[in-house]
């Protein structure tokens, strides 16, 4: 193994170490808090892509947050990667916000995703690495970069395993009432190096929220299957609709 692929290791064994430090020093200035949300939705699409055959899916996610702007937690989700397969995703995050000024707010995270009893011939587990700017709480620009991902593709059999991804995405949030909100985002998939494998993709919403409860009308668009050989999933939605209890 080379120094490069070794990179996504160390990544997770430092920030691991710093997740313990802070639940350490957080739990014993009493500044820890726990939640979470329980979701079912229509459709579980991720960049535009159907993950679960346009099917229900039920979620779940569940995080503690700490002091300075730290938090963790674990994402679930229901999914089929392969039609009738139906198996689950995890995916542990560690996030850190500051706020840079009193209209600019910075925030970076590192993500893992696991797909336990993937049916796929090859094993899709990767990290991500994002960096997050906003303004006002209103405008979002974001870049992400995982180091290692494996692609496979039925079109020719063609397999393009350790590849370097970046993503870009830029999102716009509005306030409509005290319990309505509009939201619309773009964003391009890039797989750097891989032919027939980039695409673009983007999204509008209308969000309800009253107490704990919350619910997502969305209008989802992406660019055919040509455009994304590795990503053959349904193009998500075009509709799709979510609801969740926080607690």
């Amino acid at each position: 193994m080379n120094g490069n692929s070794e990179i996504p290791g160390k990544c997770w064994r430092l920030s691991g170490a710093a997740l313990v430090l802070l639940l350490c020093d957080s739990l014993t200035a009493g500044a820890a808090s726990v939640q979470g949300s329980i979701a079912a939705a229509s459709d579980y699409v991720l960049r535009g892509v159907s993950q679960n055959q346009g099917e229900l899916a039920l979620q779940g996610d569940v995080n503690v947050r700490f002091a300075q702007g730290w938090s963790a937690g674990l994402w679930s989700s229901q999914l089929q990667l392969l039609p009738g397969q139906h198996t689950l995703e995890f995916d542990a995050y560690l996030q850190w916000r500051h706020a840079l000024s009193a209209e600019f707010d910075l925030a970076l995270s590192a993500t893992h995703y696991s797909y336990p009893d993937d049916p796929r011939p090859i094993s899709y587990d990767y990290d991500e690495l994002a960096l997050s700017l906003a303004w006002r709480d209103q405008l979002y620009a974001t870049a992400s970069w995982s180091p290692r991902v494996n692609f496979f593709t039925s079109y020719g059999y063609q397999l393009e395993p350790n590849r370097r991804v970046l993503n870009f995405e830029l999102a716009a949030h509005r306030g409509l009432t005290a319990h309505l909100e509009a939201l619309a985002g773009v964003g391009f998939y890039d797989p750097v190096g891989v032919d027939y494998a980039s695409y673009t993709y983007g999204s509008a919403a209308l969000d309800w929220h009253s107490g704990k409860w919350r619910a997502e009308l969305a209008w989802i668009a992406v660019q055919g299957a040509n455009h994304r050989w590795y990503s053959q999933g349904e193009a998500g939605g075009p509709l799709t609709l979510s609801v969740a209890w926080s607690f």
